[in-house]
Order: structure tokens, then C-alpha cells, then sequence
């Protein structure tokens, strides 16, 4: 049986000694001054020194072989592959520090930043790690890891600077750390730290990179725990809590549903309470939770193409087993195709094109990478052949009444290449692969046009922003109402009109709800 998979990175030092390949760009010095010219003020000349005597160890992802390439300050760089416990060790010799070790594992990337190497040291890659060089990507003025890597060189960074971001990951996992009895859990470095309880901790973490709409890159690294809680200030990781879902979601006999969607159906951190996605709290809708276990996997701003381009869609397929239920539910973000010719920025066509919207519909000339339909076939694809059964539910309608009623669909788009409807598009594609359907865009028109504009206001996010501070300058009041997300209320009550799905569909996951 397919165990939940945990494929981020645990520590070790590995005895094994692998020497990279060093580029050989020069040294750079002062220019000299030729004998016919006057003699200038000689410009103020770096001293540069080349490591000597550094040996770089660790592990990067156990029981898997992964990549290795480090970057020296000057653009120097040297590569290995690890043996297939995913340990390795590098002769750093002739690098100048600082140094950015970056390591693919699969479709994954970790980063570790070591400032100042010196004889034996140890170098782990992983997502702790990988949190850290984030943080130390935005004080160097990158979006994040990935432009800091695309630089090709490790950023000017001093040990100091970096010993300061290991305190900011304090935040988040030194409650856990503590859990795991590590001998330095009050001065952890993920990097350097050698302690092997610190294994305990990335068995329940799972890292990614946030997408940043409004230039359409990966930006900073967020950690959740194994069930796709984002890790934070405000909620730490609690570690014997993470091992207790984590078992109960990886335990024979359970049937996990899976979520994929958006920020309609995320998970959300406290700071913005009440808002909810209804995945959050689907759980509500059955009986007993060592049968049934939710997995919401949605991800807020993320359309059925960029779930899958930036690896989330690549978890669900290693973890989904025989028995599941994967529930896929996109629209909101898929309909941001711009506008063609597409106007200047800031407005963002361009951005949402080449990397967010698919265009609805079969017309002839939708390229397949574009396709909505083919990329709800790519879910249906995963959940068949792990033995699952996929489910495609249309978005949440929107908040917009007209004459006291909300009309028709709102999830349609006609100023792209290819206008069309997207709710439409999910049936048809339901249809034609014998799957089946929710079709929530038509059951909240419904319930919300029953319950009225006024009313719907309390199940919508409009809120008190004297009871709730964070709404006084965001959208979500109830004067300011936000017409697309739900607060808990709204969001226990769409888990229902799924819930009414499952049944009409005649699931057999149906026999599980209250």
C-alpha cells in the first residue's frame, strides 16, 4: 500500500568525498597604468581570497539521489551528483565566499546560504534552509530564491545577517525543535546543525514557493505541515500535533479527499479571521475522521495550470492512493486572461497569459498548454491511475446581484482570444471522461439567490471590522464586502451544497457524511 509520501530533506553527514568542477574566471585586479598616460589614483583594489582547505558535507533528501551545484560570490560554481541517500561532500577550494548551494530534487528546489566556511564544514540543503536563503534573497533585493539562484552567483551576505534570519525560523519550528529535544534547538542553524532529531521535524514539513501575481514569478518560501497548514508566527508548528494528522491521514482503511482549488476553498492563517475556504473545514461534513480525512491541498491565486506548474499538483500525485477522492475545483483564477492586444502594465494581461489563464471551451486553436479542458484531464488523469475517483466541481458563484438576484453564471470571459464559459467547460469535461460532477457554481446562485443580497452578506466576507481589525483597510468589511471569499460561516455552508453533491452523485463516499 502507497504510504502518504514525505519527500523533503533530512540531516546527515555523509564519510564520502566528491570533488566538483571549478569554472576558471579570473581573478579580478587592479588595471594598470600604461607609461605614456598621467598616473590616475589607483581604484581601490578587493582583496579577494580563494577558499583553501574547505570540504562542504551533508544530506539533502534521504534515500534520494539530488543535485548539487555551489555558487561562489564571483559566479564560480562547482556540481556533483549525492550518492543515493542523498548525502555528498565538495572540496570548496578555489570558491570565494560567500557561498549559495542550491540542490534539485526532482521538480524541487532547496537552498542553503553558508557565509563564512572554514576547514570541515557541514552544509545541509533542505526546507529549513531553504527559508532562510529566502529571507536572505529579499534583504538582497530578489523576489526570492529562485531570482537569487537564476543570479548565478551567492548574494554579499555576512555570517551575522544570516545568523539573524536563522532567529526569524525560530518562530516558526522552535517550539518543535524543543519537541524533538535537540541539544541546540535555542541556537538552531539548519544549515550547520548536526542533531538528529531535527529528522522529526522535516517529516512533517512540506515547502513552497509563494507566486507573485503581479510580476508572475515564485517569490518567497512558505512551510506548511503535512497537511498543508501554513507554518507561521501566528501558528507555529507544533510537532506532536503534525505526527498525529500525519498518521491519521497515512493510516490503512482511511479515505483521504483530496482538495485541489483555490482561494475558495483554501486554507487560511489566523490573522484573517473569519475567512475561510470551504476545503478548510470540509471535514465537518462527515461522521467520523478516522474513516474520512480532508487533505486541502487548494492554494489561494492559483489557476488548474499554475497548481500544477508550481508542483502542488505533483504532491497530490505522490501521495494519492487507491480509494481516494480527489475534488478539483478552479475557475476564479483560470478566467485571467487579459485582454487582447493586451494592455500596458501595470494591468497584468501579459503576466496572467503566460503563466495563469486557460482558455475554456474546445475551439479550434487553443493551444493544449492553454486548454482548460485538457488541463482538468491532467487531475482526472492522476486519480485514475493511482486508482482514485476523480470529482470536478464548478466555482463558487460570485457575489454580484442585479435586481435583487444573482442572474447567471459569473465565471464566463469574452475579451481573450478564445471568450467562453468555464463552468460550461467543467461539465462538458466531466461529460465527455465519465466523471462526476458538482456543479457549485449553480447550487450557490441558487442558495444565495433564495437567501438575498442583504443576507448573503453574512455569509460572504463582510465583517465587522471592529470585531475583526484586520478588515478596517482590507477588503472584507461590511462595507467594503469582499464578493468572492467566504467567511466560516459561508464556508461550512458551501461544504454542505458539496456534501448535497456527493450524495446526488450517488459516491460512494456519501455513506461517510453526517
Amino acid at each position: 500500500m502507497k504510504t502518504f509520501a514525505l519527500r523533503l530533506s533530512v540531516l546527515a553527514v555523509s564519510a564520502a568525498t566528491v570533488a566538483g568542477c571549478a569554472s576558471n574566471a579570473p581573478v579580478a585586479t587592479a588595471p594598470a597604468a600604461t607609461a605614456s598616460a598621467p598616473v590616475a589614483a589607483a581604484p581601490a583594489v578587493i582583496k579577494v581570497t580563494p577558499l583553501n582547505g574547505v570540504t562542504l558535507s551533508g544530506i539533502v533528501a534521504a534515500n534520494t539521489k539530488a543535485t548539487v551545484t555551489v555558487f561562489d560570490a564571483q559566479g564560480n560554481r562547482k556540481s556533483l551528483t549525492t550518492d543515493d541517500k542523498g548525502s555528498y561532500s565538495l572540496v570548496a577550494d578555489g570558491l570565494v565566499a560567500p557561498l549559495m548551494l542550491v540542490a534539485q530534487v526532482g521538480n524541487q528546489q532547496f537552498v542553503a546560504i553558508v557565509a563564512s566556511p572554514a576547514g570541515a564544514t557541514t552544509a545541509n540543503i533542505n526546507a529549513l534552509t531553504d527559508y532562510v536563503a529566502s529571507a536572505v534573497a529579499i534583504d538582497t533585493k530578489f523576489l526570492g530564491p529562485v531570482g537569487m539562484v537564476q543570479s548565478g552567483k551567492a548574494p554579499a551576505v555576512t555570517a551575522d545577517a544570516v545568523k539573524a534570519k536563522n532567529a526569524s525560523l525560530q518562530a516558526l519550528v522552535g517550539g518543535a525543535l524543543k519537541e524533538a529535544k535537540l541539544a541546540d534547538a535555542d541556537s538552531f542553524d539548519p544549515v550547520a546543525s548536526k542533531s538528529a532529531g531535527v529528522v522529526d521535524v522535516l517529516k512533517v514539513i512540506r515547502h513552497n514557493r509563494g507566486y507573485l501575481s503581479s510580476k508572475g514569478v515564485l517569490g518567497e518560501t512558505s512551510l506548511f505541515d503535512s497537511n498543508y497548514h501554513e507554518i507561521s508566527k501566528l501558528s507555529p508548528l507544533n510537532l506532536a500535533k503534525a505526527q498525529a494528522e500525519q498518521k491519521a491521514i497515512a493510516a490503512a482503511g482511511v479515505t483521504r479527499v483530496f482538495v485541489a482549488g483555490d482561494s475558495t476553498a483554501s486554507n487560511y492563517d489566523v490573522d484573517v479571521t473569519p475567512r475561510n475556504g470551504w476545503g478548510q473545514i470540509f471535514n465537518r461534513q462527515f461522521k467520523d475522521s478516522k474513516k474520512v480525512q480532508v487533505v486541502n491541498v487548494a492554494q489561494s491565486g492559483r489557476s488548474s495550470r499554475s497548481f500544477i506548474t508550481e508542483g502542488w499538483f505533483d504532491m497530490i500525485a505522490a501521495d494519492i492512493r487507491k480509494g481516494d477522492y480527489l475534488f478539483v475545483q478552479f475557475g476564479h483564477n483560470d478566467e485571467k486572461c487579459g485582454e487582447e492586444p493586451a494592455r500596458p502594465a501595470p494591468a497584468r494581461d501579459i503576466i496572467d497569459i503566460a503563466n495563469l489563464c486557460t482558455y475554456p471551451g474546445t475551439a479550434a486553436g487553443i493551444p493544449a498548454d492553454m486548454s482548460f479542458q485538457k488541463s482538468l484531464e491532467k487531475y482526472i488523469g492522476i486519480a485514475k491511475k493511482a486508482g482514485a475517483t476523480p470529482v470536478l466541481v464548478t466555482p463558487l458563484t460570485r457575489r454580484s446581484f442585479k435586481g435583487a438576484i444573482i442572474a447567471s453564471t459569473t465565471h464566463t470571459w469574452g475579451k481573450g482570444k478564445f471568450p467562453g464559459d468555464y463552468s460550461q467547460t467543467i461539465r462538458d469535461t466531466a461529460a465527455a471522461n465519465k466523471v462526476a460532477l458538482i456543479d457549485i457554481d449553480a447550487k450557490s446562485m441558487a442558495f444565495f439567490n433564495k437567501m438575498g443580497e442583504e443576507a448573503s452578506l453574512d455569509y460572504y466576507l463582510a465583517v465587522d471590522p471592529i470585531k475583526y481589525p484586520y478588515y478596517v483597510k482590507n477588503t472584507g468589511s461590511r462595507s467594503k464586502p469582499d464578493n468572492t471569499h467566504l467567511q466560516e460561516r459561508g464556508a461550512e455552508a458551501v461544504g454542505g451544497l458539496v456534501a448535497q453533491g456527493i450524495k446526488e452523485a450517488k459516491l460512494p463516499l456519501a455513506a461517510q457524511l453526517k
